[in-house]
């Protein structure tokens, strides 16, 4: 067993864990992350990466916000995502900011581990340049997607491998934001490829 497994055990044995979800962690969900103090918190934010990466991989998620793991060990959730890197490794980034949205806005279809069951049609950017501290404390800047991306007209796409909306879509959830706030739900048929 790994340090990290045993140490999201351990967390995990002392305070209560579990996806948030908007049915049962409704408040937690939709509050706005605190900023994390990055001389005091680092083995908060260490433990809650390797939960994240629990959950993420338990439930296939694409990338994970605080705002989705519910945990008794503070009082709201902290600026925290884990999110793919362009070679689809992951990396956990602390106190993260958008700070470039560029490009015209793309309909895209996306779910939610904190929504689960629903689908919604959100607008993205095809573009996101993004900062923030990494658990070693070294402070990044990352560049998701392509600024002049054309889909070739009135369409919806699936955001599942488009990094740049999934770090979007992260970082809302850090702002209080989920896409029920921020899309439209549709009713697709389970039967697409009939």
């Amino acid at each position: 067993m790994t340090s990290q497994n045993m140490s999201t055990q351990e967390s995990q044995g002392k305070h209560e864990v579990r996806v948030a979800t908007i049915h049962d962690h409704n408040d937690w969900v939709n509050m706005k992350a605190r900023e994390i103090d990055l001389d005091k918190e680092l083995q908060l934010v260490r433990d809650l990466d390797g939960i994240m990466r629990h959950f993420r991989e338990l439930h296939t998620f694409v990338g994970v916000s605080s705002n989705n793991i519910y945990w008794t060990r503070t009082m709201s959730p902290v600026r925290q995502i884990l999110i793919p890197t362009v070679d689809f490794r992951y990396i956990s980034l602390m106190n993260p900011r958008i700070i470039s949205l560029e490009g015209d806005d793309i309909r895209c279809i996306e779910s939610c581990g904190s929504i689960p069951g629903e689908i919604f049609v959100v607008k993205r950017k095809p573009y996101v340049f993004i900062s923030g501290y990494t658990l070693e404390r070294r402070y990044v800047e990352l560049e998701y997607g392509s600024r002049d991306f054309d889909p070739g007209g009135e369409c919806v796409l699936a955001s599942y491998g488009n990094k740049a909306w999934i770090v979007q879509h992260e970082v809302d959830h850090l702002e209080g934001i989920t896409i029920k706030n921020r899309g439209t739900k549709v009713n697709i048929s389970h039967n697409l490829y009939a």
